[in-house]
C-alpha cells in the first residue's frame, strides 16, 4: 500500500494564501524513530506542560504536543526535528498551466503562520494513527 499524500492549500489571508503543499507521510521506520526522538526531546528538555489526560494517552499523546515539545527543546534539536518533519513536504508551483513539484525551502513561507500550519498537518499525517490507537 502506497503512503498517504495529503494536499494542503492556504487559505488563510495573507501572502501565503493560495500557495499548495503536498505532504507526504513518512515510512513506518521513519515515523517510529522520529516518535522516540521526540520523546526523547521531552525527557531531555524536562519538558513538564504535558497535561493529565494526554498523559494517560501514552504513546498517542504525542500527536497532540509533538509542536509543544519541539518549541521546548534546545535549538539544535528543534531544528532537528522541524526538518524532518519538514522533508515530508513538497510544494505545488502551478505557472501558465504547467505544475512543478519541488521539496519546500525555507523561502516558500512568507507568514509564520503557514509554517505553523503545515507543521500541524505534517503532525497529523504522521502521528494521527497514535490517537486512534489510544482510544
Amino acid at each position: 500500500m502506497a503512503r498517504k499524500e495529503v494536499p494542503f492549500i492556504v487559505d488563510d489571508e495573507g501572502r501565503d494564501k493560495g500557495k499548495e503543499f503536498l505532504i507526504t507521510e513518512m515510512s513506518a521506520w521513519d515515523a517510529d524513530e522520529m516518535a522516540q526522538d521526540i520523546f526523547r526531546a521531552m525527557g531531555d528538555s524536562k519538558f513538564s506542560e504535558i497535561p493529565p489526560d494526554v498523559i494517560a494517552m501514552g504513546c498517542a499523546g504525542l500527536a497532540t504536543v509533538g509542536l509543544s515539545v519541539i518549541s521546548a527543546s534546545s535549538p539544535d534539536v528543534a531544528r532537528m526535528l522541524r526538518d524532518r518533519l519538514m522533508a515530508t513536504v513538497q510544494i505545488i508551483i502551478t505557472n501558465n498551466g504547467s505544475q512543478q513539484v519541488r521539496a519546500v525551502k525555507s523561502i516558500d513561507f512568507e507568514e509564520v503562520s503557514t509554517i505553523r500550519q503545515v507543521m500541524d498537518k505534517v503532525f497529523k499525517v504522521n502521528f494521527d494513527f497514535l490517537a486512534i490507537a489510544g482510544e
